[in-house]
């Protein structure tokens, strides 16, 4: 099967959660896998969809300095983009493997961030392959806590990846991060940050130079044709599915019953 590849350059968080869902629904009625990548602009949060908004981030302070945020329709935890890659892809299990379970799909999929990572020659694991880690707490900030399947490189999370699975459905989407503003994100989260610095790394980090988002996209969209032996067709929103995400983007990911008290669900 041909996917679709989509770069939707920088654009708001609101906007770039409504178009993954549009994705969604596009897919349900085309069924042609798509992977997509995206950056932010303006630089903002995203919210596992189970979060309590007001229990993990500062609202009046991110509102009175025009800081962004947003609910995902995935789980997981607060996450500060900003410099980074973030990726989105939408498939059937029928696309990966049928008899995948959940867990093992999550791992397959993540699988062709590990090899680009390999093939920019750094040595990057699964948290749970990891000879050492402490994941005795948890965390409502996305980099302070390890899952099994995120990733790690020199024992430090790099980016998260969430997914949410319907009948016939995986949608699953990610961030890469270039570099990281830990003490923007500090300002906002209630939680006390203190010593994240060394559970995190980005990507610059590690690789000691400056990459940026036109780099690491192709370099990821390589990677995901090579780990999965298919081919990317370059290709845009159809005109459906920019309707629906703008309809998206105004009537649910910028209104309050979303982000903050999640109904209209």
């Amino acid at each position: 099967m041909e996917w679709r590849v989509i770069d939707s350059g920088f654009n708001s968080p609101f906007y770039n959660m409504a178009v993954d869902e549009a994705l969604t629904e596009g897919f349900l009625k085309t069924r042609r896998p798509v992977l997509r990548f995206y950056g932010w602009k303006p630089a903002g949060f995203s919210l596992g969809y189970s979060q309590k908004t007001e229990e993990v981030l500062d609202v009046d302070l991110c509102r009175e300095n025009n800081v962004p945020f947003v609910r995902r329709v995935t789980g997981g935890s607060l996450i500060y983009h900003n410099q980074e890659v973030t990726y989105s892809l939408v498939c059937s299990p029928e696309d990966l493997a049928k008899h995948l379970t959940v867990k093992e799909g999550f791992k397959k999929l993540c699988w062709f961030i590990l090899n680009m990572y390999s093939e920019l020659g750094l040595n990057s694991c699964f948290a749970c392959e990891y000879a050492w880690r402490n994941n005795s707490s948890t965390s409502s900030f996305c980099f302070s806590s390890f899952e099994d399947y995120d990733i790690l490189i020199e024992g430090r999370k790099i980016g998260g990846n969430a997914q949410k699975r319907k009948k016939g459905l995986i949608f699953q989407h990610g961030s890469i991060p270039l570099t990281l503003d830990l003490d923007s994100a500090k300002k906002y989260v209630k939680e006390d940050l203190r010593g994240i610095e060394n559970r995190a790394v980005s990507l610059d980090m590690v690789l000691f130079r400056k990459t940026g988002f036109e780099e690491i996209s192709k370099r990821l969209k390589s990677s995901f044709e090579k780990v999965f032996n298919l081919s990317l067709k370059e290709s845009c929103l159809s005109a459906e599915e920019e309707r629906r995400a703008g309809y998206l983007e105004s009537e649910k990911y910028r209104k309050d019953s979303w982000n903050i008290s999640r109904v209209n669900q």
